[in-house]
Order: C-alpha cells, then structure tokens, then sequence
C-alpha cells in the first residue's frame, strides 16, 4: 500500500491512499464470504456457488468492497502514520477500477499538548447559592402558583409579578426595528423573563393596553447589541392570575399525596437530590475552569469556527446573518468547548480508568431512557437517535461527565 499525507491547515489533512493487490483479493474474499448465506434465485439457502453468487450480487459486492476497502484506509493510515483522529474521515473519492483502488479523503486530528496535573489538584470549592431548605421553600411555592387557581383577565384587572400575559412587541436601535428583539403571541411570566427591566415595564398593563419604553440591553447579550438602547412598543393581547393553592392537605391531595407533612416529605426528598445536583454541576464548572485555564492548546480555527456554527444553530440564528461581534462571541464560547473536550479526551487516552467503554455508555443511555414513561421500545429511540446524529452527541456527553466526574474525585476542593 501507499499513503501520501498533506496537510492543508493546521490538524487538517489530505491522504492519497493506494491498497495492494494481495490487499484487495484478501478484501473481496472476505466481502463474498459475507455474501454465501444471501438468497439466490434457483438455489436453496446456503447452497449457492461462489460463481453464482458472484454474478448474482455483483453490484452489491462491488460496493462492499469499496466500502471495505476505505475502512482499511483509514484505519491502516492511523496506524502506519501514528495519527490521532478528531472525527470521521470525509471521503473525497473512492475507486476501484481494473482492480486497483485508490481512495483520497480528508482527515481531522487532534493537536498535540503537554496536559497539566489533573489529579490531586488543590481548588477553591464553589459557594453555595442556597440551602435545601432554602429549595424546598422554593419548589412549595412553586407547586402552589401550578396547582392554584388560574382566571382570565377582566376588564378591571392590570398587569402584576406572577401573572401570564400574552404580547406583541417589537424593539428598535436607532429607529430601525430588531427582529431577534421582536415577536408576535409572545407568552411569559411576570417577573420570570431574563430582562427583569421588561417586565416591570410592563407592570399596572391593562388589555388592549399598547406602552413604550426604553432599556439598555445588559453586557451578556449579544454583543451587537450590548450597552445599546432600546425602544419597545408593547400591546397586550390576554392576560391571567393565578391564585396560589393554600400551602396544606389540598395541595398534597391534587399531587397525590396523603397529607401536606408526607408531600413536605417528598419535596424534602426531591430538593435533596437537586441540590446534590446542583452542586456536583458547580463543582463540574470548577473543575472544567481550572482544567481550561492550565492547559495550552492551540485549537485549530476550523474546528472553532465549526462548533461555533453548531452553537448558532442551537440557538435558532443563521450563521450568515448575525453580526461580526456576534459570530467572535460564538467562536470565544467554541473555543473553549473545543479546548475542554481535547483536555477530557487527552486524559482518558492517558488514564483509562476515566474512560468508558462503548458498552457502559449504552448501559447509561438505556437506563436513562427506562426511567422516562415512554411508548416507544428503547432499541427503537436508539436507532432513531442513532440516524439523527443524536446517539453520537449523548455518547461525548456521557464520557465527558463521567471523566469529569473521575477528576473531581481526586480533586482538593479548599474552603
């Protein structure tokens, strides 16, 4: 075999890729091996010569063995050359032709770093932003305002904190109108919108009602619209109250409850367990901050600049449309996912006990999947989740959290 490696951009390469002959006669034996227990008309099961099946599935075998033969390509380039791949290889071409292939495809790596310390590592533990009982206050009244007693508007009735409304709106920047600062049938929750600013603004409403006012949007917006003032003009269309069920037996009968001290019980429980969740996500945050701030990776424009795409599109805005300040704002927030999820891979090709192996990834996925009340057979969302791409993304993320989850265990967290 011979193999040409180009490299067109940093971690970027093009491979030129020959097989023997002996290669391919090895290949198209094992691909018609593949082939002898496929119906062929006039034969029983099984019973078919190669010549028959040769003739019959020539096509088929065809194609197999390109496919085949373009697996070995890129396995025996990583080999032969020593390559660490970052992705699926993208195949150019692939030919076989008077029985010689050749194949050319563009192959992704990783960049090559010095990973810093990762166990034993002395961090300041995160602080808590509130107690259980703090939550489980919290999620009472919470459970109140769901199973109260919600009433439209009248006539009489004006905007207040808690309240549902439905709106138009539309904001602009000097005079010209934003429509990612816009909407038509907007619902939302007085007091509950990112903008708290919005929503007082629209306190004491009546329907109907159409008022105008001005904010200056907060630095952690889109940049293109940080520190800019904005006008909007709102109507509002419908509006509701809702009336917080009493905090006592009526309120634990509509949960299925015996009792309001055996529904305190379980939202006990319940604030418990996010509350451990919780914590073990800041201590995660901590861990991925330190791991981001110590290690020296130069990650490759296109693989930033390919997560940053995928980060837009996530939050339903078109790459080409947004502006310039607006797109280095995705590709700061790629660049350190990219860079976070080198480190994870660099330390589990490192340790493997912080790897998981392919099995007790789906082992997880399936448990998940068993918990929730779903009508589908879980092979069946798999192999969905599989043809969306999805399957791939879960399988990352699962390493990802268990890897981070075998770092904090060795992980100093000082007071």
């Amino acid at each position: 075999m011979e193999i040409e490696v180009k490299e067109i951009e940093p971690c970027k390469l093009i491979v030129t890729y020959v097989a023997d002959a002996e290669q391919i006669l090895n290949k198209r034996a094992e691909v018609i091996d593949a082939f002898k227990k496929a119906p062929v008309p006039g034969f029983r099961p099984g019973k078919a010569g190669v010549d028959a099946i040769k003739i019959h599935y020539r096509t088929q075998i065809e194609e197999s063995l390109k496919r085949a033969l373009a697996e070995d390509a890129y396995h025996n380039t990583l080999f032969e050359k020593k390559l660490r791949p970052h992705g699926a290889p993208r195949f150019n071409s692939a030919l076989l032709i008077d029985g010689k292939f050749t194949c050319e495809f563009e192959l992704f790596t990783k960049p090559d770093f010095t990973l810093s310390a990762y166990k034993g590592m002395d961090i300041p533990k995160p602080a808590d932003t509130f107690t259980i009982t703090e939550l489980s206050e919290k999620m009472l009244q919470e459970l109140r305002v769901r199973y109260g007693e919600v009433e439209p508007y009248s006539e009489n009735d004006f905007v207040q904190n808690g309240d549902n409304v439905i709106i138009d709106y539309d904001g602009f920047v000097d005079g010209e109108k934003q429509e990612n600062l816009s909407a038509v049938g907007e619902m939302l929750t007085i007091g509950n919108s990112q903008l708290i600013d919005f929503d007082n603004n629209l306190l004491g409403m009546n329907l109907g009602e159409t008022r105008e006012f001005d904010l200056v949007v907060p630095e952690n917006g889109l940049p293109s619209l940080a520190n800019k003032k904005v006008h909007f003009k709102v109507t509002l269309n419908m509006g509701s109250k809702n009336t917080p069920c009493p905090l006592n037996d009526e309120l634990a009968v509509k949960l299925g409850k015996k009792d309001f001290n055996e529904l305190k019980e379980f939202v006990t429980g319940s604030a418990t367990a996010r509350y451990q969740e919780i914590t073990r996500q800041h201590l995660s945050d901590a861990i991925c901050a330190h791991l981001i701030n110590n290690n020296i990776v130069d990650v490759p424009k296109w693989l930033s600049l390919s997560e940053a795409q995928y980060l837009a599109h996530n939050s339903k805005l078109q790459w080409d449309q947004i502006s310039d300040d607006d797109k280095q704002q995705y590709i700061n927030m790629a660049e350190k996912n990219v860079k976070l999820s080198l480190i994870l891979d660099k330390i589990r090709e490192e340790d493997p006990a912080a790897q998981l192996t392919d099995q007790e990834v789906f082992n997880v996925i399936k448990s998940n999947l068993a918990k929730t009340k779903l009508k589908t057979s879980i092979d069946e969302i798999i192999k969905e989740m599989n043809r969306t791409g999805y399957l791939q993304i879960m399988f990352s993320r699962i390493r990802d959290e268990h890897t981070i989850d075998y770092v904090i265990k060795s992980t100093n967290f000082t007071e």
